[in-house]
């Protein structure tokens, strides 16, 4: 018979089989651990082990595992962060915008209040499609309502729901939510430099998290690298605008492909344009997983906190879907760490963004 040993969870106290899964001895015996996924992609369950010993379930952050992965070798005490409970609500979808060929936004109104975290995913279920998971994102302009969901979505080639977007799903259409999950996420109270960076669609919760940390100190100190493949996708320049006026708040904007468009838009990766990173710095990196394990490693290396989200197509197969398929790390890889050096001198280039396109 396997030893039974004893995990303490924030004061909760549950036992676990010698070599049973973490998340699986918690749940069993009614005590709630964040999770989503269950396939160590979306970092929901981050788990930070304080005392004992786990094997597996690595998030390459010291004293990080995912729970839903890790194997409890020895009595435990772990650290759970105070999470909203994810909860189902119906919503009916009131917006549908086309910000760029391959860019559609989405505006969703929920019949209850659904609290969740700036950074935040959710699943979204429109009626007669199958459940995809997208992180929301602060209004790019006018004010937040409340109640309301703003999405960016990019459409991808062939895909059964992005594709079906103005057509098959028009305003009207409703849907169920369920959520949130996820542990990349604005934390107020934070004083370190943040540095968000974001591919594509990866905006959205990199937005979400520099809305709420100017909302909450206008001066706080960040660097946001926003990028896409072409200039013709980056949808976001009123958001990139509105940010710049900060007066703490370097924003770059890039395009991996050439073009001649706007000298304020820098060649290259996204990955080619964070500045160097310190161990005081919070990054989020958001987008495709090349990206974000670029980022990542780059945050490692200089002992930044490092939270990601990353992005993998449902309809290529990706974990979670759409938005965000999470993946080893949290969001859908989630984590912490430090900026770049100091912050680098606002170009020209840095101001007037709104003006690229």
């Amino acid at each position: 018979m396997a030893k039974r040993l004893k995990v303490c969870a924030d004061g909760v106290a549950f036992d676990a089989r010698c070599g049973g899964v973490l998340l699986d001895a918690a749940l069993s015996q009614g005590v709630s651990l964040p999770h989503d996924c269950r396939a160590g992609r979306c970092g929901s369950c981050l788990t930070r082990v304080r005392k004992g010993v786990t094997v597996g379930g690595e998030s390459g952050h010291p004293g990080m595992v995912y729970a839903c992965q890790a194997r409890v070798l020895s009595d435990l005490a772990i650290e759970i962060e105070d999470l909203p409970e994810p909860v189902t609500a119906r919503a009916t979808l009131t917006g549908l915008t086309e910000l760029t060929p391959d860019v559609v936004e989405l505006t969703i109104r929920t019949d209850l209040p659904f609290e969740r975290l700036p950074g935040q995913y959710c699943r979204f279920a429109f009626r007669g499609f199958p459940a995809r998971a997208y992180s929301p994102t602060a209004a790019m302009q006018g004010r937040n309502m409340a109640g309301t969901f703003n999405l960016h979505v990019q459409r991808v080639r062939g895909g059964r729901v992005s594709g079906a977007f103005g057509e098959a799903i028009k305003v009207g259409h409703s849907l169920t939510i369920e959520g949130p999950f996820g542990m990349a996420f604005h934390r107020p109270g934070q004083r370190g430099r943040l540095v968000l960076v974001a591919s594509g669609t990866g905006f959205a919760p990199v937005y979400a998290v520099a809305e709420a940390a100017l909302r909450e100190n206008f001066e706080r100190e960040m660097v946001v690298v926003a990028g896409a493949r072409r200039i013709e996708s980056l949808y976001m320049p009123a958001a990139l605008g509105w940010m710049s006026a900060a007066p703490n708040v370097a924003v770059i904007a890039t395009a991996d492909e050439p073009q001649q468009r706007s000298r304020m838009v820098r060649a290259g990766s996204v990955v080619e344009h964070v500045p160097e990173l310190r161990p005081s710095d919070i990054v989020f990196a958001a987008g495709g997983p090349r990206v974000v394990q670029a980022v990542t490693a780059l945050a490692n290396k200089a002992g930044a906190q490092i939270n990601f989200d990353v992005f993998q197509p449902a309809e290529q197969g990706g974990g979670a879907g759409g938005l965000g398929g999470l993946w080893a790390g949290l969001s859908r890889w989630r984590s912490s760490g430090r900026s770049p050096q100091a912050q680098p001198a606002r170009r020209p280039a840095d101001r007037g963004i709104a003006q690229m396109a």
